[in-house]
């Protein structure tokens, strides 16, 4: 990908697709505008399979076919819709890992509060929150994030 500088368009810092799966809240606007203001999900999914779709397809010279995509990567992409794999999501929103305290399902996370119940708050009450700005399933947070949530 990119002249074979990445494996992952997301991961070429320098473009607007990787600012948008890091959280850039500008980045995020403009693919929503593109796309008709579908939700974010929604939008990404479609221009993720636009880009892998035209990353696969070869140039046609022999000094410009560097970084095409995988045929079995679009392959893939197709088969999930475009969607981003909650594994790549979490990889790319690292503040989750840090200020959220731990991930994970409530049940996890209420087993974790009561087990370290002494590392909280005599007010602290075991409640968690959902993870924002991307389709999470069911994964929550010991500390709800409320500014620069991909920091």
């Amino acid at each position: 990908m990119r002249a074979e500088q990445v494996d992952d368009p997301a991961e070429y810092r320098f473009c607007s697709y990787a600012a948008a799966m890091g959280g850039k809240a500008s980045a995020i606007a403009g693919y929503r505008l593109i796309y008709g203001g579908r939700p974010f999900s929604e939008a990404i999914a479609a221009y993720r399979l636009c880009l892998f779709g035209k990353g696969a397809k070869p140039k046609g010279e022999l000094d410009k076919d560097r970084g095409v995509i995988p045929l079995e990567k679009l392959d893939a992409m197709i088969r999930g819709g475009g969607k981003v794999e909650v594994s790549e999501l979490l990889r790319r929103r690292v503040r989750y890992f840090s200020d959220g305290m731990a991930i994970g399902s409530k049940i996890f996370l209420k087993g974790l509060f009561d087990e370290h119940r002494e590392c909280f708050p005599e007010s602290r009450k075991a409640r968690f929150a959902s993870m924002k700005g991307a389709e999470w399933g069911e994964l929550q947070v010991v500390r709800d994030l409320k500014v620069n949530i991909f920091g």
